[in-house]
């Protein structure tokens, strides 16, 4: 079984939809954009945070990208062969692919990052099917499975911590530390921490000839900027008056608010993102409390989440609980959780929980602050002590990816996993990742929903995961947020996807 872009040619056309009429591209200029956060890495194999994403996929490339609809279409394989037996896949890949370095892309970096990203990526769950990798002509890639798995292209094609290609000499490196060099439309100039990410235009990238025009992920990039600087703005307050002042032409993240007040001005453009993602509650299952499931769901019947999402974002917020956007054919109609004080002090009187101060770290960003607020009053009804420890986002997902750091409590986002469906959601929980200590019924059903064949037997998987969740209470499940994109009339072309395209677009 063959699959070339020509046998995805008609769903991508449905997706895109008929080519927009010409308009008056200009070439140059830098976009500023303002994002609540700096990247933890750089690194695309190493973090799944969104600050990073917003950067890396535009330095960085995929075998298989996701589509406007979440659907993988190839990106630098030209298609894929796949044998009867469900077990092989050859991928032919696009001649010519230049790296930043000058360096052509061939199979031994598809190789070495292959390898690199199952022995240490941050999805690295989504591949754990590959027997093997192995380089089987001169444009040629050769995977074989372990077990047939029904969702393979899609797990390649995950965005979430990006399969990038990159060098095999940067590939050769630990986790964490290969430089910015990839074969996307932009290349990287600079980084600094405190303050911004710059990347330029790669004059030697060549769009993609199977597409016409840019679709999610994949499709045609044409840039015609000539730069575009990342700056780290995590104050609201800052983000409104630079863009209002000129000096940014876009705010990621803008507030209800100001989206309001902003709305009718002629020179600027709101667009409304809801769902953009998930704002989960989080608890560390390697320490005490949350190792106690009496009092895990002590927690659970404490909390009002609309309260919750009502304060933290309450112009853009839907009350849904399913770990899958509405769009989603496995989206679960599932219950809202509904507070009940006094089951809530009853289960927690039966759990090893003395009174002692418990730390919920959180980034210094308004919303998800304003929701571990709202949480830590309401935990002290129930008679929980929290203390709040807010730092920036890098500071606090590098405490809240390991065990052994003494927090309790995070709350973020869960945005690009319930956009790419039930085995991504589901893969930020196996093995531990997301809770620090593995859930056996978890892990056996991802392995399920991975070779599982039939469509309804896979929904039935994924509904029995979010009872579990709940069941154990795993993790909380708060409801959607969105996101208020706020731009300049002077940025054109732009679309609003999963992170902000700068491909396509260009300056007045």
């Amino acid at each position: 079984m063959k699959l070339t872009f020509l046998h995805l040619a008609l769903a991508t056309a449905l997706a895109i939809g008929s080519a927009a009429p010409a308009l008056a591209q200009k070439k140059g200029g830098d976009v500023v954009i303002a994002q609540t956060q700096a990247p933890p890495s750089l690194d695309p194999h190493a973090t799944s945070a969104q600050a990073a994403r917003n950067v890396n996929l535009h330095v960085f490339e995929t075998l298989y990208a996701r589509d406007e609809n979440a659907r993988p279409v190839p990106d630098l394989a030209t298609g894929v062969t796949v044998s009867p037996d469900g077990l092989t896949y050859v991928f032919t890949l696009r001649d010519g692919v230049k790296f930043h370095n000058g360096k052509t892309m061939g199979p031994a970096d598809v190789v070495a990052s292959i390898e690199r990203y199952r022995k240490g990526g941050a999805s690295a769950s989504l591949i754990g099917a590959i027997e093997s990798v192995s380089a089987t002509g001169a444009n040629q890639v050769t995977m074989k499975l372990k077990s047939v798995q029904s969702t393979f292209l899609g797990n390649l094609s995950s965005p979430r911590a990006p399969i990038a290609i990159m060098p095999a000499e940067e590939a050769a490196k630990d986790i964490g530390k290969a430089a910015s060099i990839g074969t996307g439309p932009f290349r990287f100039v600079e980084y600094k921490p405190d303050s911004h990410v710059k990347l330029a235009r790669f004059d030697d990238y060549k769009p993609n000839p199977a597409y016409k025009e840019r679709d999610g992920f994949g499709g045609a990039k044409v840039v015609h900027i000539d730069s575009v600087t990342f700056r780290f703005m995590p104050e609201a307050g800052a983000r409104d008056a630079a863009l209002q002042s000129g000096q940014i032409h876009m705010n990621e993240a803008g507030d209800g608010p100001t989206a309001k007040r902003l709305a009718g001005n002629p020179n600027f453009q709101v667009i409304k993102a809801l769902p953009f993602a998930v704002q989960v509650l989080k608890f560390n299952h390697a320490i005490a409390p949350g190792n106690d499931l009496n009092f895990r769901r002590a927690v659970m019947l404490g909390i009002d989440a609309e309260e919750i999402m009502g304060t933290a974002f309450p112009d853009i917020y839907k009350m849904d609980q399913s770990w899958v956007y509405g769009g989603s054919a496995y989206h679960t109609n599932r219950p809202l959780l509904k507070q009940d004080l006094a089951a809530a002090k009853a289960s927690l009187a039966k759990s090893g929980y003395k009174g002692e101060k418990l730390s919920f770290i959180v980034d210094n960003t308004r919303p998800n602050v304003d929701a571990a607020t709202v949480f830590q009053q309401q935990m002290a009804q129930i008679g929980v002590n929290v203390e709040l420890k807010v730092s920036d986002w890098p500071t606090a997902s590098g405490i809240g990816l390991k065990s052994d750091q003494g927090w309790n409590f995070w709350t973020h986002g869960f945005g690009i996993e319930p956009f790419e469906g039930p085995v991504s959601a589901m893969s930020h929980w196996t093995k531990g990742q997301g809770q620090r200590v593995a859930d056996p019924m978890i892990d056996a059903w991802f392995d399920k929903i991975n070779t599982e064949m039939n469509v309804d037997a896979q929904k039935k998987i994924f509904a029995d995961f979010e009872q579990r969740m709940v069941d154990q209470a795993i993790a909380l499940n708060l409801g959607n947020y969105g996101l208020f994109q706020i731009a300049s009339t002077k940025l054109k072309n732009f679309k609003a996807y999963r992170i902000p395209r700068m491909w396509g677009v260009w300056l007045e």
